[in-house]
């Protein structure tokens, strides 16, 4: 009597689930390395000197979190179908269908959050030098003068 509401409920569940397990993108990062003198007058700790670029590939794995949750989802919506010994079919029907789902929808994500990115090699005005990677090249070449704002560059406006 209720098997409309639950499954309407279920497959909600499914799509906004899925959903969740979506690998977040790859996040800018900077890496710091020491060297240098910074000792003497006070420096921007973030303003550098680009000195190399080069453009590197960025590849997303699967997880397997998609696959494992659609097959849970897939599994309680079978679930909600026949009695018996055709309700365990119908179970294990949607949990190899919901794994099938969960796990293309992973592989999809994947495949569009992979892509090329920049690696920017930033001597620092104190001395140590930085490595960012980001997805966009602004049009900073090896000589501009940058600032480190957050994760990512910006050109140093004085």
């Amino acid at each position: 009597m209720y098997k409309p509401a639950i499954t309407a409920f279920l497959l909600g569940t499914l799509v906004f689930g899925l959903s969740a397990c979506v690998a977040p993108p790859p996040r800018e990062r900077v890496v710091y390395r020491e060297g240098g003198n910074t000792s003497g007058p006070r420096y921007c700790h973030t303003c550098g000197t680009v000195r190399e670029i080069e453009q590197v590939e960025i590849r997303q794995q699967n997880s397997g979190g998609g696959a494992v949750l659609g097959a849970i989802i897939g599994g309680l919506i079978g679930n909600q179908f026949g009695r018996g010994s055709g309700r365990a079919a119908a179970t294990a029907a949607g949990v190899v269908a919901g794994a099938a789902v969960g796990n293309a929808a992973e592989e999809n994500d994947a495949r569009l959050r992979s892509g090329y990115a920049w690696r920017f090699s930033v001597e620092l005005d104190d001395g140590r030098w930085a490595r960012v990677t980001q997805y966009e090249n602004p049009g900073f070449r090896p000589g501009d003068r940058v600032i480190i704002n957050g994760q990512r560059l910006d050109y140093l406006r004085r």
